[in-house]
């Protein structure tokens, strides 16, 4: 006779005793890897409110993993309840399954047993992916690693320890691919043994930091010597491949598609050996990448597509005596692809092409030859993912090749906006989310969320030992968990979402956290609004410089607000004000006011956290110290703005000296407003330098404040922006 089961375990009581000794079974698809994950997950959960493991037979409770894929679909799963033994977890396919697996246990750890409910979730993007800008190797750098970010995360690449974690964190999450981006990695990460010696053994870094100015492209690496380098980690060649088998199976096994996406012609390793360069008219190099490419696919069988970029570093007059880039990289990465289609006639690989510097019609017309599935791939919010929700690039200038050609395209989510603050603010995400454009994607493509001047690996800038080292997309959980979650279940409901915050961070005024965690992360997408500057090299809000230091407040004289925001610019702002009319927008100082507001509301709410918790955990006060230096931030910004707007007044007319004051007691308020960022900053993080900017280093910023008053005060008709007129060629 069946024992009950305690009432205890059937409550919502999510502190459910560990007495209560409730006897479960997990079974059902054993063998398939997606599934165990999930049902390890249950396991656990049910462990954390004191369930014990069970044969079916022995079970109170029965919790059963099957496959259905009628109407529920590729990643589409249900949760059905069977009586009070039984609780059926049915995937639309294996993915399905494994995520109706972490969904319930999930349900478990929030409410007991007795929370379990029938649901039923199909994913609302089908593709929801990392885009990782991976350092493998100073010799084989990636895009750009002149960074902070890229030198310290070079050794956490050879890390087992590091991809465990970071795949299993990626599956909870609900994503599914994951690409991996880099220029020519091809001699340290396989074999190639008809170019003996091409290829290397052990990880290296850089003998010396990098500095601003570095040649991002590391033109001449290959002639460097081996006092250049350094070496953190001996390994041979075998044993790396068989590290990354290991590592991309791992991948596969928790249900993540993989894809390396690269830019062109770099022949990192090879150049100079052969008679191999990184020309495109040389035969000797088309040759060689040919090789290399189809050696690394059968390498790791685990690969499922390649990324192309057709540009970035091309020599201009040998790609034209070729006959142009996309013929190129037909004889290149597309011959690759094919020979290991002819090898393996059963594998199947995706191409995607970038929207960059190539129409879809002349990369079809080049790829005619190729049989598999042909996908292209746009920036869609430029480098300012956290600018609006609405990004209008897609529809201004691809749309209607993606239409003509029928072309399923992915959009590239570049974030260089937030490194290192701890931002969230879902109703951000689901607003983004809910406006993409889900007809150009369709089932076969999705988006894919990085930066490109920053490495989200471990965590080097943390002052703290307790938090330093750990996993990036552990620091910033709530973000990854948004895009992630939101872009799988796009009805997530808000309250989950405050569960999960009180759970993670322990709050008694979790309703408070959330109020100013929200208010805070709109500080930068305010701020980009007003100061459109839409590549990565031009702005890090969070630091204030561009590729040549410190923002001045001279550059709001030079380039307007966003297309489209309604904001004016000080220019137009100075005109109307000398006019005496009306302003035809929202002024500078209207955008000083809300960002003013929503620091204001940032640092209100976040006070009611500090009095309810006077003792916070070490995660609790790094977040509350990233939201009030947040709030500094966006003050910081608004003061600068009103200088700025004053100071245009005066510009204009230099008869109107009271503007030139209120121009000064702002740039002086300014300096506070920094300081008190800076301080808040330099007590808890290392300074560093960003790839694509200059350094992060607010203490030192902090001179460049002060200067700027003083030249403001002293000189108030001179201009100190290096790049001028120049820069809008860009």
């Amino acid at each position: 006779m069946k024992k009950a089961i305690p009432p205890a375990a059937l409550s919502r009581n999510p502190t459910f005793p560990a007495g209560g000794n409730t006897a479960v079974s997990v079974s059902g698809l054993e063998g398939d890897p997606l599934v165990s994950f999930g049902a390890a997950e249950i396991r656990q959960a049910l462990d954390r409110i004191g369930c014990r493991a069970s044969a079916a037979a022995d079970a109170d409770l029965k919790i059963v993993f099957d496959l259905h894929k009628s109407g529920l679909g590729p990643q589409g799963f249900r949760i059905r309840k069977e009586g009070v033994r039984v609780v059926r977890v049915i995937g639309g396919d294996n993915l399905g399954a494994m995520y109706g697996g972490l969904e319930l246990a999930e349900t478990i750890e929030r409410g007991g047993l007795g929370a379990i409910a029938d649901k039923a979730r199909k994913p609302y993007i089908f593709k929801r992916g990392i885009k990782l800008n991976i350092p493998l190797d100073a010799r084989t750098p990636s895009y750009d690693d002149t960074g902070t970010a890229a030198e310290e995360n070079i050794p956490v690449m050879w890390e087992w320890d590091f991809w465990e974690s970071y795949l299993n964190d990626l599956a909870r999450n609900r994503y599914n691919v994951l690409t991996l981006w880099v220029t020519h990695p091809y001699p340290g990460w396989v074999e190639l043994p008809e170019y003996p010696d091409i290829g290397y053994d052990d990880v290296m870094v850089n003998a010396e930091r990098r500095v601003p100015g570095d040649n991002r492209h590391f033109d001449g690496l290959d002639q460097r010597g081996p006092e250049a380098f350094r070496t953190v980690k001996s390994i041979t060649i075998k044993e790396k491949v068989a590290f990354w088998r290991r590592v991309f199976q791992l991948a596969k096994d928790r249900g993540l598609d993989l894809y390396v996406f690269h830019w062109n012609i770099y022949a990192f390793g090879a150049n100079g050996r052969h008679g191999i360069d990184d020309l495109p008219d040389n035969p000797k190099t088309v040759e060689y990448f040919r090789y290399a490419i189809g050696r690394f696919l059968k390498t790791y069988p685990q690969i499922d597509g390649i990324g192309l970029t057709a540009g970035e570093h091309v020599d201009p007059e040998g790609i034209k005596r070729y006959g142009g880039i996309q013929k190129w990289l037909w004889d290149t990465y597309g011959q690759a692809v094919m020979d290991v289609k002819r090898a393996d006639p059963g594998r199947e690989l995706t191409i995607v092409f970038r929207q960059h510097m190539s129409r879809i019609s002349d990369m079809k017309e080049a790829f005619a030859g190729f049989d598999g599935p042909f996908h292209t791939d746009h920036k869609y919010a430029r480098a300012r993912l956290y600018m609006t929700t609405t990004p209008p690039y897609l529809d201004i200038e691809y749309r209607d090749q993606l239409e003509e050609q029928d072309n399923p395209c992915w959009l590239n989510l570049r974030n260089d906006d937030v490194y290192v603050l701890r931002w969230g603010d879902a109703e951000y995400v689901r607003e983004f989310l809910q406006n993409t454009p889900r007809d150009l994607m369709r089932h076969e493509a999705g988006f894919y969320m990085g930066p490109d001047g920053y490495v989200f690996g471990r965590d080097f800038v943390s002052l703290d030992p307790s938090l330093a080292g750990g996993l990036e997309v552990s620091k910033h959980w709530y973000r990854f968990m948004l895009w992630g979650r939101l872009g799988y279940d796009i009805a997530l409901p808000e309250d989950y979402f405050e569960d999960r915050i009180a759970r993670r961070l322990g709050s008694s005024r979790t309703a408070a956290l959330i109020e100013a965690w929200t208010a805070a992360s709109r500080i930068i997408p305010a701020m980009n609004h007003f100061f459109f500057r839409k590549a990565d090299y031009m702005f890090s809000p969070e630091a204030c410089v561009y590729s040549l230091g410190f923002v001045s407040l001279d550059q709001f004289f030079e380039f307007p607000p966003m297309d489209g925001s309604g904001m004016l610019d000080v220019n137009a702002h100075a005109a109307a004000v000398l006019s005496g009319s009306k302003p035809k927008g929202i002024t500078p100082l209207e955008v000083a006011d809300k960002l003013d507001g929503l620091a204001d509301k940032a640092l209100n709410s976040v006070s009611q956290v500090r009095s309810a918790d006077q003792s916070p955990g070490k995660e609790l006060g790094a977040t509350i110290e990233d939201i009030e230096a947040f709030a500094h931030l966006g003050r910081y910004y608004a003061d600068k703005i009103r200088a700025a707007a004053h100071l245009a007044v005066y510009r204009a007319d230099p008869t109107k000296s009271d503007y030139h004051q209120l121009a000064i007691g702002r740039a002086v308020d300014a300096i506070a407003d920094w300081e008190a960022y800076a301080l808040n900053l330099s007590a808890r993080c290392h300074p560093q330098l960003l790839a694509r900017t200059h350094y992060f280093d607010p203490m030192r910023t902090l001179e460049d404040v002060k200067a700027e008053a003083d030249r403001i005060r002293a000189h108030p008709l001179e201009t100190s922006y290096k790049f001028g007129k120049r820069e809008l060629k860009h």
